[in-house]
């Protein structure tokens, strides 16, 4: 798996925070850190919100682990995750776990960090506004509609609606 997947948009499906919830419990216990800290990330975090039907989890690693990061790669992997590295973006690591029935993102970000803060304030901006996330639903659509069905091209597609959705948020 790569960056470069196939993009499908789907309707909202609740039982994805079930998925969440199991995943990170797994990750909680096969990493077995407290300077992790978990959230749900992305449209699977959004009630109502079309998207991927790929479940993010973000891992916020508190400074010590941040600096330690090296030392959890090979443990991600040994737990089934492809390592992509900085794929998602500077100041992240990125993971994906594909299964014939459950796909996970992970973003290993710092803490507290710009990452962080960033992904927190656009998932609660769409959660406490319904409407910019159907809006923002509708982008996504129109995207794969048009033609952007890969990865980067779908992310380059919708990047205006994004940002213009991140800029409230903040």
């Amino acid at each position: 798996m790569s960056l470069d997947e196939p993009v499908e948009i789907v309707d909202f499906d609740p039982r994805r925070a079930r998925a969440y919830r199991g995943e990170r419990d797994r990750l909680r216990l096969a990493l077995a850190t407290a300077s992790l800290k978990f959230e749900h990330i992305g449209s699977t975090a959004v009630p109502g919100l079309a998207g991927k039907p790929v479940v993010d989890l973000m891992l916020g690693a508190a400074p010590a682990a941040w600096a330690a990061r090296e030392e959890l790669r090979p443990r991600l992997v040994a737990l089934g995750y492809q390592d992509l590295g900085e794929a998602g973006g500077a100041g992240q690591l990125h993971f994906t776990r594909r299964t014939p029935l459950r796909a996970f993102n992970v973003h290993l970000v710092e803490f507290e960090g710009p990452q962080w803060k960033a992904n927190l304030a656009f998932r609660d901006y769409l959660r406490a506004h319904p409407d910019e996330a159907a809006a923002y639903g509708r982008a996504k659509r129109e995207a794969v509609a048009a033609g952007a069905t890969t990865l980067p091209a779908y992310s380059a597609a919708k990047a205006a609606a994004l940002n213009a959705i991140l800029a409230k948020a903040r």
